[in-house]
Order: structure tokens, then sequence, then C-alpha cells
């Protein structure tokens, strides 16, 4: 039997069920607005998990699942065999891209989605370094990010030896972990010089 509430002002009544559900659709309108334009390729990758019997998902599962998602799309961290990765939206979109086009039977977690993430995350990783020594070059070559010349031309020796310290220790670093204290320190240096 269910339980009926009964509104005092208009006498409608309503079941412990249709409250849960309307909650429950509040929370997915909610979350498609924090995913803002992604939201299909987000609720395509929802639509992985679906059972095979081609049953759709009930409210309250695309919302724990997109809540999941959620929290490594929002931080742009996962973990995966207990270590932190980092990876920026435009390599988490071709990730969440690849797994829907690879998937047939249907999902039962994130890990497809992780394995998948963990090159998306060597992207990432790539592109900052690539970035990193570029606006290295920049900066010896004494160029702001602009294009127009700085007072970084006139960098001290010291200077120049810095930031070769900093760029060596972000491409030689052996943990994500490292390279990405390594990144921190290198960026604040740079954004330093060219503020």
């Amino acid at each position: 039997m269910s339980r009926k509430l009964k509104c005092p002002a208009c006498g409608t009544e309503i079941s412990l069920e249709q409250l849960e559900q309307t909650a429950d659709l509040e929370a997915l309108r909610k979350a498609e607005e924090s995913y803002g334009a992604d939201w299909p390729l987000i609720r395509e990758y929802l639509d992985c998990f679906r059972p095979a019997s081609g049953k759709a998902l009930t409210v309250k599962k695309r919302v724990r699942l997109a809540r999941e998602v959620w929290e490594i799309w929002s931080s742009g961290r996962f973990s995966s065999n207990r270590q932190e990765y980092e990876v920026e939206r435009q390599e988490f979109r071709e990730a969440l891209r690849i797994t829907c086009n690879q998937v047939s039977p249907p999902l039962t977690n994130h890990n497809y989605l992780k394995k998948v993430l963990l090159k998306a995350a060597e992207k990432t990783s790539q592109r900052r370094e690539r970035e990193l020594r570029e606006r290295e070059e920049r900066l010896q070559a004494g160029l702001r990010p602009g294009g127009e010349m700085s007072d970084a031309a006139s960098l001290t020796d010291a200077e120049r030896a810095e930031m070769h310290r900093l760029g060596w220790a972000v491409r030689h670093a052996k943990t994500p972990e490292e390279k990405a204290e390594a990144s921190r320190r290198y960026k604040e240096f740079l954004q330093g010089m060219t503020d």
C-alpha cells in the first residue's frame, strides 16, 4: 500500500513515489543545465548503461551516473590503479565519444571510460608540456604571449637557469603527482615572468 500525502490548501493527493520521481526529474534537469552544451554527449554516454534488453534506465540511475561523471568532469581528475590523473575537457569529450562508439555490451561501471581517459590524460599532459615549452621559448626570445616584446628579453642568467630547471622537472617527472606539482611550480614561475 502506497502512502499518500494530502495538500492542506487544495486537497490534492500525491504518493511518496511520485514525490521521489519529481525530485529525481528535477535533479536530472539540474544535471542537464550543469553540463550545458555537452549534455547530449553525456546523455549518449549514460545510454551506454542501458540493459541489453533495451529497457530504459530509470531516472534515479541516470541521475546517479550523471553525478558520478560530474565528479570527474568538473574537477578534471580521476583515479585509476591508485594513481591520480588529470584530463582537460577537450580530451574528456573525445574519450566520451570513443567510449560511446566502441561500447556494444551495456556498461556496468565507469572502468571502460577510465581506460580511455588514461590515453586522454596522456594527451592532456603532452599538450600542456608543448604549451609550456612554447611559452618558455617565447619568454627566452623576449616575447609576451600576445607576441609583443617584453621585459623578459632582459632575463638574468639565474632566471633563465630556473626556467630551464623547472621545464626539465616537468618533462622528467616520474609520477602523475610529481608532474602536476612540477607543472604548477613552472606555471607560477612563467606567470610571474609575464605579469
